[in-house]
């Protein structure tokens, strides 16, 4: 072979490499951009929010509605408004907007927009009330129905369309979006979503708070302080009694008087001399002049 020839072959080759490199480059950059013109993505990036392609804990929370086929959260957006902290996740084809309570509640209650269907029914929820386009199922009928306030009524009736079902597990509240929800239909949940976690107070919790006293939690048995004991010498304490004698001092009756009465030794008696006191009218009314 000339030289000619290898140099040409060579050129080939290097033209080869360069053009896959660029072509790799290519795919990467279309990759990247498509990435940064997901929905999910700008709507994180437009409100501060952060975001996760997967979250392994996130779904392990739930286990009604959407969760209960036990899929794994993807396109993960987590952040805070209205107060409360919130994620926007993909469970499965459906999408979910999860806010904490603060508190786990010992009943769960299941709210379904009139004409959605679950695709799991859970045979411990009963039909306890309806409000507005909604059925409230729960576990117990007499705290779902306390539930329902009028800040209950304002969140389901502001809720957009896109919302087909809400339900309160543990110490979340999770909307469920039909197919198809834009970020329109995520903005518009938040502020409803958010009243609904606040609402959730009133649920009872799986454990009653301890009793507060003073500035310690009391929990369990307290136990009782020993009480005061004497001590096996006495204490000797200050007085103003003394033992101490001055001269000879002569013993007395108690009570005894040491000066005589000045009036007499003792009482005179009377001679029993009496004035015979005649017995009639008055002198002084007699009218005679004498």
């Amino acid at each position: 072979m000339s030289a000619g020839a290898v140099t040409s072959s060579l050129m080939i080759a290097v033209l080869l490499v360069l053009a896959f490199v660029a072509l790799a480059a290519g795919v990467a950059l279309f990759v990247a951009d498509a990435r940064e013109r997901s929905p999910r993505r700008a709507w994180a990036r437009q409100h501060g929010f952060t975001f996760a392609k997967v979250d392994d804990l996130l779904a392990a929370e739930w286990r009604r509605g959407a969760a209960s086929a036990g899929a794994t959260a993807r396109e993960v957006v987590s952040g805070s408004a209205f107060g409360h902290d919130l994620h926007l996740a993909d469970l499965g084809e459906t999408t979910v907007l999860a806010v904490p309570t603060g508190r786990e509640a010992d009943v769960v209650v299941d709210m379904r927009r009139d004409g959605f269907e679950p695709t799991q029914r859970d045979d411990d929820l009963v039909e306890a009330t309806r409000e507005g386009a909604f059925t409230v199922h729960a576990t117990s009928v007499g705290p779902a129905r306390r539930l329902i306030d009028d800040r209950v009524r304002t969140a389901l009736s502001t809720l957009p369309p896109a919302v087909n079902a809400v339900w309160f597990e543990g110490a979340w509240v999770i909307a469920q979006f039909a197919p198809g929800s834009t970020a329109q239909d995520w903005d518009a949940s938040l502020a409803a979503v958010a009243l609904l976690a606040d609402a959730a107070r009133t649920l009872p919790p799986v454990e009653d708070a301890p009793l507060w006293v003073g500035e310690e939690k009391v929990q369990g048995v307290v136990e009782k302080q020993a009480g005061p004991e004497r001590p096996e010498d006495p204490v000797e304490l200050p007085t103003r009694v003394t033992g101490g004698e001055r001269g000879e001092v002569e013993e007395r009756d108690l009570g005894g008087d040491d000066v005589a009465a000045i009036a007499g030794d003792e009482h005179t008696g009377t001679d029993l001399t009496r004035v015979k006191r005649v017995q009639g009218p008055s002198s002084i009314f007699d009218s005679e002049e004498k």
